[in-house]
């Protein structure tokens, strides 16, 4: 990928262009950008599709699904998204075609169970949040080297649900980089 910027010039940008208030400063900016960089994703992705959370790098389910689409190696197919679940079939990729590697499906009933459907997001929007999870869950199984190596969590599944049990409320998201003090 191009970066016409250098990477202290975009979150300069970035930060002082204000369409961002997440963004607390060039540095916290400079951090999400050399994380996304890291993985070829594009600068505006970068700020918008990532996050730290208890020092772990977290991703927008946009971002896993694009980067699925664009590794030239793996691919999916949604067989159903409806209010009550998603299904999502995962496939591999290569010069002899595509290739099933599973399914993965995420349903109404398991948000229930993990106490998701009380959240305001999930009431107004059930076919994007079940989406958002079967595809973040099928990343995890089926193609998690889609942006490298690095290992990628999504707020509220992995290691979350882990490590948060019995925690009814688990610390907010946090940006990668706390304000200075004025």
């Amino acid at each position: 990928m191009n970066y016409p910027m250098s990477i202290e010039a975009t979150a300069a940008t970035f930060v002082k262009g204000g369409m961002f208030p997440d963004l607390k400063s060039e540095e916290q900016a400079a951090t999400l950008l050399i994380i996304g960089r890291g993985f070829n994703i594009s600068d505006y992705d970068s700020v918008t599709g990532l996050y730290l959370r208890q020092g772990k790098v977290n991703m927008h389910a946009n971002v896993m699904a694009t980067a699925i689409k664009a590794s030239g190696k793996y691919d999916y197919e949604v067989v159903e998204n409806s209010d009550q679940q998603c299904e999502i079939k995962f496939l591999r990729v290569d010069a002899t075609g595509r290739h099933p590697l599973g399914f993965h499906t995420f349903s109404m009933a398991q948000a229930q169970r993990a106490g998701l459907n009380k959240n305001f997001t999930w009431k107004q929007y059930p076919e994007a949040m079940l989406f958002a999870r079967c595809i973040s869950a099928g990343y995890r199984a089926h193609c998690p080297d889609a942006l490298g190596a690095a290992p990628v969590y999504v707020e509220q599944h992995g290691e979350m649900e882990v490590e948060g049990k019995g925690d009814t409320n688990p610390p907010p998201p946090q940006r990668v980089v706390e304000e200075k003090p004025k």
